[in-house]
């Protein structure tokens, strides 16, 4: 057996060890307050209650995955950096879980995880919101017509084995892993959706993920540190390019930006809702908006949509090829090592494309 084969056998037993630990820290699902209508009832009701959120318990213990993550042993090498960052990222996630309802500690540990709004993203924002007038878009699509679209993506892409699942959760998921996508059953969708989720879930997440999961590297399907900007970003930005997507969608977006730099630069959460609704939000978007960026006690990570999006359409505007980007779930920073792995013979060329990507032969 070669060294190199060696290599990456250990390499994914690592892999396999943190994806386990991984399915226990699972940041949104116990960031999410648990009491969120109750408090926004309050909230709307009362120009001086500050919300306060109460979240889920962990059902796991923190302390003996913290001990797990810091016995892994990474090997010295090519890789060694990515999964060192890897392992990294989980013991912030969980420091995160462990400290929630302690606004410096999140924001600092949050921080650390996704960056901060810089002030020419913020401009950016600002700009897209002052430019863009809100629409209210109607939703009367239903998500039995949006499940047929996703498994009609899925067959013209030739993905047997994935499948679309419905879910008592209102967001449209991809699970990797599962190779699976849900669908919020009682959730109603605007009449781009069905278009636009084949674009983004599908061309997108799914299509990264099926690539991924082709290689001999197994974190390429799972996700290399620091993939969810280029990930949300390649999305967003092709939703863009293929005529899929509306203005409300990149308000949205800009939004998440403006309450994250609240956070950063320390407005009250009531002060953070106040400007965006200055921004032309209704109070529900805003709140949620809010919500999104002050869980926690301030989870910072909405940036990285925007973010994500400009720094795509900066890549392929310098000459970049989208679909070097479908070897896997890589950000553009992971690009020059993609390119070595390749010509080592160790990763291969993307197999699955969206037709609009299709290189010409």
């Amino acid at each position: 057996m070669s060294k190199i084969t060696k290599d990456i056998e250990t390499y994914n037993e690592l892999d396999k060890r943190l994806i386990k630990i991984a399915k226990n820290v699972k940041p949104l699902y116990y960031l999410t307050p648990i009491n969120c209508a109750h408090e926004k009832t309050k909230f709307l009701l009362d120009n001086s209650h500050v919300p306060r959120f109460k979240y889920r318990d962990l059902e796991y213990n923190p302390n003996l995955i913290e001990k797990k993550l810091n016995s892994i042993s990474i090997p010295k090498g090519s890789l060694s950096k990515i999964f060192t960052q890897k392992r990294d990222e989980l013991l912030l996630m969980n420091e995160m879980l462990i400290n929630r309802g302690n606004d410096d500690l999140i924001q600092k540990t949050s921080s650390r995880l996704y960056g901060t709004p810089s002030k020419k993203l913020v401009k950016q924002a600002e700009k897209i919101l002052l430019d863009t007038d809100p629409i209210e878009l109607k939703k009367d699509v239903s998500s039995a017509k949006i499940k047929i679209a996703l498994e009609n993506a899925l067959r013209d892409n030739k993905l047997r084995y994935w499948k679309v699942e419905y879910s008592i959760k209102r967001l449209t998921t991809v699970y990797p892993a599962e190779k699976m996508i849900t669908v919020g059953k009682d959730r109603l969708f605007s009449q781009i959706d069905p278009k636009r989720l084949g674009v983004h879930e599908v061309g997108v997440h799914v299509l990264r993920a099926a690539n991924g999961h082709g290689q001999v590297l197994k974190i390429f399907a799972t996700g290399l540190p620091g993939y969810l900007s280029t990930e949300e970003g390649l999305a967003a930005y092709l939703e863009q390019k293929t005529g899929n997507t509306c203005p409300e969608r990149m308000r949205n977006y800009a939004g998440r930006v403006i309450a994250v730099d609240s956070v950063v630069n320390g407005l009250s959460f009531r002060e953070c809702l106040d400007k965006l609704v200055s921004y032309r939000f209704t109070k529900d978007n805003a709140w949620d908006l809010t919500v999104r960026a002050y869980r926690g006690g301030g989870f910072v990570k909405d940036h990285v949509y925007l973010l994500g999006f400009e720094k795509v359409k900066e890549f392929e505007a310098n000459g970049g090829d989208i679909c070097d980007l479908y070897v896997g779930k890589v950000g553009i920073d992971d690009l020059p090592l993609v390119s070595e792995l390749i010509d080592a013979g160790i990763l291969k060329e993307p197999k699955y494309l969206p037709s609009f990507l299709q290189k010409s032969v």
